[in-house]
């Protein structure tokens, strides 16, 4: 189950910093808003990521705990 979540983790961040670099190039082809949105997409993508991974043991502690 930790490998999923760490691949789970791991494309989140990647794919949300990939979408950032897209819609720069699309928005502004000649300026930096690539790497602008791309760094954008970065930290909420870590920020979604450990939110998800604190639900995730949040919700493990539960079903560990019942009777």
């Amino acid at each position: 189950m930790a490998y999923v979540m760490v691949i789970h983790l791991f494309f989140t961040i990647v794919g949300l910093s990939f979408l950032g670099v897209v819609i720069g190039n699309r928005t502004d082809p000649d300026g930096n808003s690539a790497a602008l949105y791309g760094a954008l997409g970065l930290f909420i993508g870590i920020i979604v990521s450990f939110y998800t991974l604190f639900q995730f043991i949040k919700s493990e502690e539960r079903h560990a705990n019942r009777p």
